[in-house]
């Protein structure tokens, strides 16, 4: 049986971009993953639990896709919030996704979450405002969120999602920001934000953002459909309420 799976992205991710990226970043990234999972796969699966897999997908993907006019109400837990209540905000809305399912239960139960049962793994440096969970197995499958405190005294959150596949046409990935209001608690999408990132994508035939977990600056990847398929890495440098960007060094 051959399985074929649904395309849908804001933004375009391939595996080999992918690839390129997270060895390059690796060194910056602060901090090791535990990358021991043992995966089984059912090579059993049958044609009807395979196509309710896609509609499942399918479904989540179109309703990340309905993002930007959707805005999130945050409860914070303390007197400050954290990314602990913007992941919790988020990963509620779209918990169709499964990385965020599983942020969910790791927030419920921090130190009790088993991430080696289900092969899926969180990193969490709430003093840097960074939170991730990862399916650790050949293909990414994310939920990534970090924030910044911007100069009015509001603060940016930024989350990307990706799923990839063996089928670089399959792959998904997609970029989100969105501004909190302390005075409201809500999570309202900055489609200003997204459009810097747009536009700057849009001279490139894919491109992949890694949010940061340590500094301010996001770590840019693009990819170059050309003669020579070329490569180049850049800085999304924040600037207090946005990000300009520059060539990253050597």
């Amino acid at each position: 049986m051959k399985k074929t799976t649904y395309i849908w992205a804001m933004g375009l991710a391939l595996p080999l971009l992918l690839g390129s990226c997270n060895s390059k970043n690796a060194a910056g990234n602060g901090g090791e993953e535990d990358s021991t999972a043992v995966v089984v796969v059912n090579d059993t699966e049958t044609d009807e639990e395979f196509s309710a897999e896609q509609q499942l997908l399918e479904k989540s993907w179109k309703h990340l896709g309905e993002w930007a006019s959707q805005p999130l109400t945050v409860k914070a837990k303390g007197e400050k919030v954290n990314i602990h209540d913007f992941a919790q905000a988020f990963c509620q809305e779209y918990s169709s996704f499964e990385p965020c399912a599983k942020l969910l239960s790791y927030l419920k139960d921090p130190e009790n979450f088993d991430g080696g049962k289900m092969n899926f793994y969180v990193h969490d440096v709430q003093k840097n405002g960074y939170i991730q969970c990862n399916w650790e197995w050949e293909f990414s499958n994310a939920v990534t969120l970090c924030y910044w405190n911007r100069k009015n005294g509001h603060q940016l959150v930024g989350v990307t999602a990706e799923r990839g596949f063996e089928n670089d046409d399959d792959s998904k990935y997609q970029y989100m920001f969105y501004d909190y209001d302390k005075a409201t608690g809500m999570m309202t999408p900055d489609k200003e934000v997204v459009k810097v990132f747009d536009d700057f994508a849009a001279q490139y035939s894919s491109m992949y953002a890694y949010l940061p977990q340590e500094g301010k600056d996001c770590y840019v990847c693009t990819w170059s459909n050309d003669d020579d398929d070329s490569f180049k890495d850049y800085h999304a440098v924040w600037n207090g309420m946005s990000f300009t960007f520059s060539p990253a060094e050597e």
